[in-house]
């Protein structure tokens, strides 16, 4: 990046503007100037905080929620459904933006997954088979050692060798991590086959956004990093964009920039080609409404000037929800606790600098995708009473719902994900940084169990004409009964593999032999039934962090914000990066899935450009 005063970044014009330095507008924007004669500029409302330990060191992430240097801070509104708490919404305020601060799990979206969205938008270029090389574009996978558990199910050939983002497995896990793949084993439910197949079930070790020396491998590190001092590519940081820009040519409504706070002062930046709206699920339909694109109605009743009336704008909401159940080890075992016992810290910060991994490289990194089906089998339950969906009332489109009722019907596709962790929580933190505390004597482990199509249809609005004001987030968790259900079973179901050797040998079991001890910040002494299971489900969920759909890709009388090229409807020159286009939403965590949306984009930006 050339070195510039803020008042000389604002007198350029660039050709692309983008609003956002997070995984999508750091791929976008390390894409387009590849060619020297492109000039781009890229606006981010955190600091560049390359190099810090707090986001480098995988072990640190906790640290990262609730510190507004790395976190916007968001939350939802009261959840009807989970006793009216509000839930954290942690999205990164920094570049590199929310991949700076994810949990670093590096999942992928199902063969359906990426279909339906072909499905939906009526453009096979959305489909699994033509996304891979996006995939595979972002990422250079570095693959470990035969014997290293995880790699029994690792097919080489379907990863990226040549890509800025890094992924490996975590070969240095302990004896606790080790057991989870083999407890789905003994239940007739491990994994057979690479997830990038698009149709893998069963529990695995999953790929993290690490590099070869166990940092963090993320947007800023891996896109911007190496680019940095071209010419062409310019990055403005603590940049508050708080609209974009319009004007009318020949009859139409053009983006022709944005207005920007930088350390107290107001500037304009012009774009001459595009500007490219990348700020997240949760920003972007705020932006859009702010800027004069939403529900007439309502940008009236904020004396925002309506530049397109299309009420989709900020609907659609859907994000993973996740509710954990832990429960105490054996003594002996290493679990995070263990960081705090006298001398640890020092040995695991010498593992880690001498590129060893250690404790401090570790984190969430065994998952499993399961169906609904599957778990009702192992739970020895009816797998035929499937609970009745269509009859039950959705805000989902009925294309959206059509699909989401034949993916539940499916034995092959996952309605589940269950995750594994060596540590304890906090369930009742009112704050996600809190959740990773606790106070209970001894080491835990156990399980968080997550929905992968939720049901349940949410918005993000805004709540003001002023941008300094959060959006209203309402994502509705577990507002349709079928959420509930799904949630219900896997509570269940993480209580049976607490039983289930190998990890029933790790668990401590209860002095009457009735299951597991329970960790007791979760206040719950007594073996799970339907009706406990169903209150812990509204007492402990909250989210995964995945917001997506917001400004869906689908035509624009079903929903849609924008086309299957990202172009916003009913304006020219303004497109749409980032996960709010997603208009389905994918199994597991979405960070690989944001960058093949970008780094399609980019080549979408560029076809369009020749």
């Amino acid at each position: 990046m050339s070195s510039t005063s803020t008042e000389e970044f604002a007198s350029k014009q660039y050709d692309y503007v983008i609003i956002g330095g997070g995984i999508a507008g750091l791929v976008v924007a390390a894409r387009l100037t590849e060619d020297p004669n492109v000039s781009v500029a890229v606006l981010e409302a955190g600091e560049n905080r390359l190099n810090d330990p707090k986001i480098d060191v995988p072990a640190m992430f906790t640290t990262l929620y609730n510190d507004s240097k790395y976190d916007w801070n968001f939350k939802t509104v009261p959840q009807s459904a989970l006793h009216n708490r509000t839930i954290d919404q942690p999205r990164g305020k920094v570049l590199g933006g929310s991949s700076a601060i994810n949990f670093m799990m590096c999942a992928h979206a199902s063969r359906k997954d990426l279909d339906n969205w072909a499905a939906l938008t009526g453009d096979p270029a959305w489909g699994f088979d033509q996304l891979q090389k996006y995939f595979r574009k972002a990422e250079t996978y570095t693959p470990d050692a035969a014997d290293v558990p995880g790699m029994e199910i690792m097919d080489v050939a379907l990863h990226g060798h040549e890509g800025p983002v890094q992924t490996r497995l975590y070969p240095v896990a302990g004896e606790l991590d080790n057991a989870f793949a083999p407890t789905f084993k003994t239940l007739g439910l491990d994994a057979k086959e690479d997830p990038r197949k698009g149709a893998t079930l069963g529990g695995y070790k999953m790929l993290k956004f690490v590099d070869q020396t166990y940092k963090r491998s993320y947007a800023a590190s891996a896109y911007y990093a190496p680019v940095k001092e071209r010419k062409n590519l310019h990055v403005l940081t603590s940049a508050f964009v708080e609209k974009i820009l319009f004007e009318e040519k020949e009859g139409e409504i053009n983006a022709m920039g944005v207005y920007v706070t930088v350390d107290g002062h107001s500037l304009t930046i012009q774009a001459t080609s595009e500007v490219i709206l990348a700020a997240g699920a949760i920003q972007s339909p705020q932006l859009l409404e702010l800027s004069g694109i939403g529900r007439k109605d309502r940008l009236e009743r904020y004396n925002i000037e309506v530049i397109v009336d299309n009420a989709s704008v900020g609907e659609n909401l859907q994000d993973h929800t996740i509710v954990p159940l832990l429960y105490e080890v054996h003594e002996g075992l290493a679990t995070a606790e263990t960081i705090k016992q006298p001398g640890v810290l020092e040995w695991a910060t010498g593992e880690f600098q001498a590129g060893r991994g250690g404790p401090l490289a570790s984190g969430v990194s065994c998952t499993a995708f399961l169906s609904y089906d599957s778990v009702r089998e192992a739970l020895g339950q009816d797998s035929s009473k499937v609970v009745g969906i269509s009859n039950v009332p959705t805000a989902a489109t009925l294309a959206q719902a059509e699909l989401l009722k034949a993916d539940f019907l499916d034995k092959g596709e996952a309605e589940l994900q269950i995750n594994f962790g060596a540590t304890g929580w906090n369930p009742y933190s009112e704050t996600l940084s809190g959740l990773f505390l606790h106070d209970d004597p001894g080491n835990f482990a156990g399980f968080a169990m997550g929905l992968t199509h939720p049901f349940s249809r949410g918005s993000v609005h805004i709540q003001s004409s002023n941008p300094a004001v959060p959006p209203l987030i309402d994502p509705k968790y577990l507002s349709h009964p079928l959420d509930v259900e799904l949630v219900k079973e896997a509570l269940l179901f993480s209580q049976k593999l607490s039983e289930t050797e190998p990890m029933a040998g790790y668990l401590k079991d209860k002095a009457d032999g009735m299951g597991k001890i329970i960790q007791p910040s979760f206040k719950m002494a007594e073996r799970l039934t339907d009706e406990k299971a169903e209150w812990f489900a509204r007492e402990a969920t909250f989210s995964s962090w995945h917001p997506v759909g917001t400004c869906a890709m689908l035509p624009r009388g079903e929903g849609g914000v924008v086309d299957s090229r990202l172009k916003v409807y009913g304006v020219k020159g303004l497109r749409i990066v980032d996960a709010s286009i997603i208009p389905l939403q994918v199994r597991g965590n979405i960070a690989s899935a944001v960058y093949a949306i970008a780094e399609k984009a980019a080549d979408l930006i560029k076809e369009d450009r020749e």
